[in-house]
């Protein structure tokens, strides 16, 4: 029932489908609200005209009316094809029409604007319906997805390195071509165990100059791993890698002892 209701707007407008209208007309016959409703928009309509101000016709417009009714039949398509004239209906003068019944006068601007957002909503349906493309254009070929670059790693240099007097302790550097840049991998086990904020910290050096190359902490076990791509800004000739154990990870110059290290 309140979905039949809904389309009252729709049915004045004529926007129903013939089964939709045979529908409401059914539901009408029935339901008084709807009769009501629909009998206040028709005074309403009937109303609008009184608002509107008289035009008067464009100059020459009675005269070509006229010669274009004289011409008869077979000058139709002509007339067709030509600029149309727009029509004029003549209002008649206010003092001629009865007075309206006033009835709900509340309900009218509410139908007022319930009737334009009907037609408004229409116009804009039919807009988005034209625009749509048809079925029958064919779909375009999806581009192919790009194919991003493969770079290469290369495995340059690999070194044991050597514990020093009384450390167990082991550890593989690998050298790793990435890019144009070098990335040092160390891996190290059976490291002794970090107390406070101790760090592991690895070393390159070039004639016993150090430079840093990466820093780490080992898990319980005493194994650790660090990567660190050695991109110094200028081309060196490191002689030496050592691991040592730092007080913090923040040493700028080796302060604890070599446990590991390696020629290069």
């Amino acid at each position: 029932m309140a979905k039949q209701c809904e389309r009252l707007i729709d049915y004045f407008n004529n926007q129903l489908t013939e089964r939709e209208r045979e529908e409401f007309e059914l539901h009408l016959i029935e339901c008084a609200s709807c009769q009501e409703e629909l009998a206040e928009l028709e005074e309403l309509t009937m109303d609008l005209p009184l608002g509107v101000d008289i035009v008067e016709p464009p100059e020459g417009m009675k005269a070509r009316v006229l010669s274009n009714v004289t011409n008869g039949n077979s000058d139709m398509e002509d007339a067709q094809s030509s600029d149309k004239t727009p029509k004029v209906t003549d209002i008649k003068d206010k003092k001629d029409i009865p007075p309206l019944k006033k009835k709900k006068s509340w309900y009218k601007p509410l139908i007022a604007a319930t009737l334009t957002l009907s037609l408004v909503g229409n116009g804009m349906a039919l807009i988005y319906l034209n625009q749509e493309e048809p079925d029958s254009a064919e779909p375009s070929e999806p581009s192919e997805p790009e194919q991003e670059e493969v770079t290469l790693d290369t495995l340059s240099q690999k070194h044991t390195l050597q514990p020093s007097e009384g450390v167990s302790a082991q550890a593989t550097a690998l050298m790793i071509e990435q890019n144009n840049n070098i990335n040092l991998v160390i891996q190290a086990e059976d490291l002794p165990p970090l107390s406070g904020e101790e760090a592991y910290q690895v070393w390159v050096l070039e004639d016993g100059k150090p430079y840093r190359a990466g820093t780490f902490v080992s898990s319980e076990d005493g194994s650790g791993a660090v990567s660190y791509v050695m991109d110094y800004g200028e081309e060196y000739n490191f002689d030496t890698i050592a691991i040592t154990k730092e007080p913090n990870a923040n040493s700028q110059q080796p302060q604890g002892d070599i446990l590991l290290s390696s020629p290069l």
